[in-house]
């Protein structure tokens, strides 16, 4: 009896203590006023992803046996409402060639040490896109580093010969900015010139069904001699011929190619929201606002954490969740209309002194800032879903059903670089006057960018959120037990977790009452839904 009442005199005690540290909690004011203008309306195109064409097989298996894993992923974004483009584009499109007489999807040809001279893919790769969720469209990737017009135009035609009706955009050319000096001789008109006489040839050989569906520039945002970001081609009159539907550029703010930008990314430097905001507004939104003040929709084309293959110990743990939803809202508010998340792995004509490599025995070494590694493999072992998954449920939820968003001043007392919160908006009714729609606040989304690592001595400190006066709310919590942790078994949306593919656990939506603070943790987020 005595150690049963010490027992529950200390559990009373540790209540109590709980109690105490809840009320001092520091509380930070969240002012739910959007401190940028409010984003159009997100379709439910928004996430969506690259993949790299030289690994199809790995990811997605061949037409008669499709790759389990991948496709539960994708389907577990369907329930959420998304329809994601899948763009089957990077580096390898550029070595890509039709052959109608191949059986398989796509044979790479490269030599022993994973370098890959040649991506040949078959009609069964047309096939496949059968196997993907109802809804789903397509980009058509074609080769222009060959600098061979017929292979570019046998690409398109058997793409629309196949699958004319789940194609929404056509695609010439992966990052011309990594194109030899000696192709255009850093003359952005040169390169103009050329990519309309190629896509002019192209649209004819296809009744005319690529015409106002290309995406234009496809560039990095490196400082290279020829300046082909949408910046650069829409003063120059690329669209003069009206070919273009989107402008794309890629978003890579950190690497692994070299040395230097290896040391670079850290897990502290990712998720530098401050950091992130300067380079989405220096480095991608003058082509954004130049694509729009052109009446042209722009995308983010091809994006991840750390170009050449990510960086293990960081892309690979729960902080590529933090920045996957922080960089994705980001361009949400800057009225991107898709961002294609890029999945891969290591290209070693990429860099000659990048960190990743492949296999020993030549087999694939995944990128580990991939949602998944598809297969096992002697580099990456086991196939498993990666923590960053959870982030894409996140962002899906946010923006469902047109969501419209704007991002949050920060509170007094809190530093920028460690948190981000962005308000999402429903159109509701008629304004005064029937002048347009009102919009209601639905949501908010709160990142506590903190690292806390396993480990960590102190303990793991909470922000307490007042988000104002409100009836109820629903919060789901994206969480992991540290920044740093690898094993997505640990990492939660919504209390599940999906390391097999497989949703495992049961939802979980904490109920706020009226006016309720919102708790979130050092390396956390969190979906407020009001109700």
């Amino acid at each position: 009896m005595k150690s049963t009442s010490l027992a529950a005199n200390s559990m009373l005690v540790a209540a109590a203590a709980a109690a105490v540290a809840a009320v001092h909690e520091p509380s930070y004011s969240l002012n739910t006023t959007p401190s940028s203008p409010v984003s159009q309306p997100h379709g439910p195109q928004f996430v969506s992803y690259s993949f790299e064409p030289a690994y199809w097989v790995e990811f997605f298996g061949e037409p008669d046996s499709p790759r389990d894993l991948t496709f539960t992923l994708l389907n577990h974004l369907h329930e959420r409402g998304a329809r994601p483009i899948i763009r089957a584009g990077g580096i390898a499109m550029d070595s890509m060639v039709f052959d109608p007489n191949q059986t398989k999807s796509v044979v790479r040809t490269e030599n022993g040490k994973g370098g890959i001279y040649r991506t040949t893919i078959g009609p069964a790769f047309y096939d496949h896109w059968d196997n993907f969720p109802e809804g789903t469209t397509f980009v058509s990737t074609l080769n222009f580093g060959n600098n061979s017009v017929s292979i570019a135009r046998g690409l398109a035609e058997a793409s629309y010969q196949r699958q004319r009706d789940k194609i929404v955009f056509y695609e010439l050319g992966n990052e011309p900015t990594n194109y030899p000096t000696s192709r255009w001789k850093g003359s952005t008109e040169a390169y103009i010139a050329q990519w309309q006489n190629f896509t002019a040839e192209i649209d004819a050989a296809i009744d005319g069904d690529s015409h106002g569906k290309w995406w234009a520039s496809s560039a990095t945002t490196d400082v290279t001699p020829l300046k082909v970001r949408p910046a650069d081609l829409i003063p120059k009159g690329v669209n003069s011929t009206g070919q273009v539907g989107q402008y794309s550029i890629h978003s890579y703010a950190f690497a692994t190619c070299d040395p230097a930008r290896a040391a670079r990314a850290t897990i502290p430097n990712i998720l530098n929201h401050t950091d992130l905001l300067r380079y989405a507004d220096d480095e991608i939104y003058p082509s954004a606002k130049a694509a729009m003040d052109a009446g042209a929709p722009w995308i983010i084309g091809e994006f991840n954490s750390i170009a050449c293959s990510g960086k293990p110990n960081v892309s690979d743990t729960f902080a590529q969740a933090l920045w996957t939803a922080d960089v994705e809202l980001l361009y949400a508010v800057r009225n991107a209309s898709s961002v294609h998340l890029h999945q891969g792995a290591a290209l070693v004509f990429q860099s000659d002194q990048q960190l990743n490599t492949p296999g020993d025995d030549g087999s694939p070494g995944f990128s580990s800032y991939s949602l998944l590694y598809p297969i096992d493999s002697s580099k990456r072992g086991a196939a498993r879903v990666l923590p960053v998954f959870v982030s894409q449920l996140l962002v899906a939820e946010a923006l469902a059903d047109g969501g419209r968003i704007a991002a949050l001043e920060t509170p007094r007392g809190l530093a920028e670089q460690g948190f981000s919160a962005y308000a999402v908006f429903q159109e509701k009714g008629r304004g005064a006057c029937g002048s347009g729609k009102k919009l209601k606040l639905a949501k908010l989304v709160i990142l506590n960018m903190k690292p806390y690592y396993a480990g960590q001595e102190a303990a793991r400190a909470t922000l307490s959120v007042d988000i104002g006066e409100h009836k109820g709310a629903t919060v789901k919590r994206m969480t992991a037990p540290a920044v740093d942790e690898k094993d997505s078994a640990k990492v939660t949306w919504a209390g599940q977790s999906f390391r097999n593919g497989e949703a495992v656990g049961e939802v979980a939506a904490e109920r706020l009452g009226p006016n309720e603070k919102v708790a979130v943790k050092e390396s956390e987020a969190v979906l407020v839904t009001f109700s």
